[in-house]
């Protein structure tokens, strides 16, 4: 197995050789094994652990509280909805839950909307 230095992980990833070490100190770097009592190695291609200080981080370790954002989303955007007499259908709340998901950008999503709603139009 290749393996590559806590400073060659530093260079590929662009982060400082310190903060590859503090990863790997704290279980973040996939396959990373210390030789010694300062020295960690790394098989080479393992990727970058994601920067677990962001937002986005923090909701990828925790994806309950992503699927709980968007049922509050959803939740809210129904209440104003039904407030203007227009309550979210079903299939309306599964598409946003798909679109905040990720899985569909919203503009691939309004496409498919539209040519549905033209392929109706044409029966």
């Amino acid at each position: 197995m290749d393996l590559m230095t806590a400073k060659e992980a530093a260079e590929l990833w662009g982060i400082s050789q310190r903060r590859v070490q503090v990863l790997c100190d704290n279980g973040r770097v996939s396959g990373a094994e210390r030789l010694g009592n300062d020295m960690w190695v790394i098989p080479k291609g393992t990727p970058k652990p994601p920067d677990g200080r962001t937002k986005a981080a923090k909701q990828h370790s925790n994806p309950g509280a992503v699927t709980r954002d968007i049922e509050r989303l959803i939740g809210e955007v129904n209440g104003t909805m039904s407030i203007e007499g227009m309550p979210l259908t079903d299939e309306d709340k599964e598409r946003l839950r798909v679109v905040l998901r990720g899985e569909v950008t919203a503009d691939e999503m309004v496409r498919r909307l539209v040519a549905k709603h033209r392929r109706g139009e044409n029966e």
